[in-house]
C-alpha cells in the first residue's frame, strides 16, 4: 500500500499542477485534460485505502468525490452554455449533501453528547458567514436566488457538520476534514463572489488551489476515519 500511496501522490501532484498551470498559462487544452482527472484520482486513492474496511461512511463520501467529478466536468462547460452551471451547481450540491450525511454518521454511533449539543453556539459564526455571503450576492442573484440559498445553506451546514465530530473520530481525522470543509467554503465563496459580484484577477488560480487543497484534506481525513475510528470519544 506504502508503494500505492507514493505512485498516487505523484499523479495527484501533477494532475494538480497541470490544471493550476492550464490557468496560470491560460491554455484551454491542460485545463480539458487534467480537470476532469482530479477527482478521478481522489476517488481511486480513496477507494484503494478504504476498500478492506467499506463501510457506510465510506460509501458516502466516495459518491460524494463521483459527484465532485461531475460537477468539475460540467462546470467546464458554463462559457458554451450557462445550464452547466446549474447542472453543475446541482452537482456540487449534492455533494455537500453527502458529505454532511457521512459527517453525521460519524458521530451517530455514540451515546454521549456531540460536540454541537454541548457547545451549540459554536455553529453560530459559520451561519453568519453564509448570510454575509448571501447578503452581499442577493442582489445580483435574479432567478438564480433559490438555488443560490440552497447551496450557500447546505456548504454552511457541510462545515458545521465537519466541526461535529470533533471528539468522536480521530485528532488527525477531524483536523484534515475540518479544515478541508473550511478551505472548500473558501473556494465556493470566491467562485460565487467572482461569478456575480465582482471579477477577481487571476480567479481560476485562486478558486482552484484552495478547491485541490480541500478536496484532498477531506479524502485524506476520511482515509484516517475509515481506518481508525473513534466513535465514543468524549
Amino acid at each position: 500500500m506504502k508503494g500505492n500511496t507514493k505512485i498516487l501522490t505523484g499523479v495527484f501532484v501533477l494532475v494538480s499542477l497541470g490544471e493550476v498551470l492550464s490557468h496560470v498559462m491560460q491554455v484551454e487544452i491542460l485545463h480539458l485534460v487534467f480537470k476532469p482527472l482530479l477527482l478521478i484520482v481522489i476517488s481511486v486513492w480513496f477507494y484503494l485505502e478504504t476498500k478492506s474496511n467499506y463501510n457506510g461512511f465510506a460509501k458516502l463520501m466516495q459518491a460524494g468525490f463521483l459527484l465532485a467529478w461531475v460537477g468539475d466536468v460540467l462546470l467546464m462547460f458554463v462559457e458554451r452554455d450557462p445550464m452547466f452551471f446549474m447542472l453543475g451547481l446541482g452537482a456540487f450540491l449534492t455533494t455537500h449533501v453527502l458529505y454532511v450525511l457521512a459527517f453525521k454518521k460519524s458521530v451517530s454511533d455514540s451515546a454521549t453528547p456531540s460536540y454541537l449539543k454541548k457547545h451549540p453556539m459554536a455553529s453560530a459564526p459559520f451561519v453568519l458567514l453564509g448570510g454575509v455571503l448571501f447578503f452581499m450576492l442577493y442582489p445580483e442573484l435574479g432567478e438564480l436566488l433559490i438555488p443560490v440559498f440552497i447551496y450557500t445553506s447546505v456548504i454552511v451546514a457541510m462545515v458545521i457538520f465537519a466541526l461535529n465530530r470533533m471528539g468522536r473520530v480521530s485528532e488527525l481525522s477531524f483536523k484534515l476534514i475540518y479544515y478541508g470543509a473550511l478551505v472548500f467554503m473558501l473556494s465556493d465563496s470566491l467562485l460565487a463572489v467572482n461569478k456575480f459580484l465582482t471579477p477577481i484577477p487571476y480567479s481560476g488560480v485562486l478558486i482552484m488551489v484552495p478547491y485541490i487543497v480541500a478536496q484532498f484534506m477531506i479524502m485524506k481525513g476520511s482515509i484516517v476515519q475509515v481506518n481508525h475510528p473513534i466513535v465514543n470519544g468524549s
